[in-house]
């Protein structure tokens, strides 16, 4: 259904995150590639797919005149970050000058509340996630990430990913102390009642699963590193009009071990894989992608082993995720605290019972 956005508000803004028209005409020019005259707004696609939490999304088509008088139609995806601190255009900025697969980026703006809006070329996104899913599609996913993983960073961009946060710099010691209060919170019954009686009748398993997360991040620092995405999954996946899939959502891009994009098809336990192809399979075809795209790749028992641990190491992760939204005082509304405590549940239980 088209929306059609209100051309002059009594502010002078738009239905984009608040900016001006003024504001916008370098990104519709930037879209377009030709001089603007004038153009209309109107919201004709809402955004489908996983919707995220760190940003608000909007699809605004303009409608245009250009300086020469010839009129077009051209529609952008814009993102507004929750996080005033984001660094996801410098990303895209280095990412493009590597030839990386990834939409192109108009121009970045400063929204009223002070935040990075990016526009961006606007792909397909309405492909549904999938867990299980033939297997050309699961290959096409690999080959975009061997792609991906093998891109070697200039030393300007190298230098600027050391500057940057990195949840692999930032050491074992968080997650144990995420742990602690995780335990802390769930004993007395900010979690739910479940993750309560979990906690309290398992307080001698603390101690057991930070043991095994100071021996998990020994072995992950020993790891090869490379160029990861940190957030990959279909849903931050789009095809352009030409079938060309790309990545989306570098906000989290840094340098770290090499596999971990690729553990959730190769490092999941056989227990809980339901697909035809086996995780060997899948594994010998990435290592194929990764040595085509200019990659070195390992023996695929070593890439395998990785990426079972970095598999479990990411349910450690995870554990914080669902600590912040799954507690009682979280932003996070009803439905998402309930999903992050029963998350939160399961992968306790897979790591006690099954690694620790």
């Amino acid at each position: 259904m088209m929306s059609e956005c209100k051309l002059d508000p009594g502010d002078g803004s738009t239905p984009v995150f608040g900016l001006s028209k003024a504001q916008l005409y370098p990104i519709v020019e930037a879209a377009t590639g030709e001089p603007i005259a004038s153009f209309d707004i109107s919201i004709e696609h809402q955004v489908e797919g996983y919707y995220g939490f760190g940003a608000s999304k909007v699809i605004p088509t303009f409608t245009y005149v250009t300086s020469a008088g010839r009129s077009g139609r051209v529609t952008v995806f814009a993102k507004h970050s929750h996080n005033p601190k984001s660094t996801e255009a410098e990303q895209y900025g280095f990412l493009a000058a590597h030839d990386a697969h990834i939409p192109q980026l108009y121009g970045v703006l400063h929204s009223p509340a002070g935040r990075v809006v990016l526009f961006l070329e606007y792909v397909d996104t309405s492909e549904a996630a999938r867990s299980t899913g033939p297997t050309e599609c699961l290959q096409e996913l690999l080959s975009l990430m061997a792609c991906f993983n093998t891109i070697r960073p200039t030393s300007e961009y190298a230098a600027w990913l050391q500057q940057e946060p990195s949840r692999w710099k930032d050491g074992v010691e968080p997650l144990k102390r995420t742990q602690e209060l995780l335990w802390e919170h769930a004993s007395r019954g900010d979690l739910g009642d479940e993750l309560q009686q979990f906690c309290t009748l398992r307080q001698d398993d603390l101690s057991r699963l930070q043991a095994f997360t100071d021996r998990l991040s020994c072995q992950a620092a020993e790891m090869e590193t490379g160029l990861v995405h940190n957030d990959f999954s279909r849903e931050n996946t789009g095809r352009r009009p030409t079938g060309e899939r790309v990545v989306m959502d570098l906000e989290l891009v840094s340098s770290g071990p090499r596999f971990i994009d690729v553990s959730e098809w190769l490092g999941i336990p056989e227990k809980l894989w339901a697909r035809q192809e086996s995780p060997r399979d899948l594994g010998e075809y990435y290592l194929r992608e990764y040595a085509r795209w200019g990659g070195c790749p390992p023996p695929l028992d070593q890439c395998l082993e990785e990426a079972r641990a970095l598999w479990v190491y990411e349910l450690i992760m995870d554990l914080g995720f669902g600590f912040d939204n799954g507690r009682q005082d979280s932003s996070a509304d009803q439905q998402v605290r309930r999903g992050c405590r029963r998350g939160l549940l399961s992968h306790l239980t897979m790591l006690l019972d099954w690694y620790c």
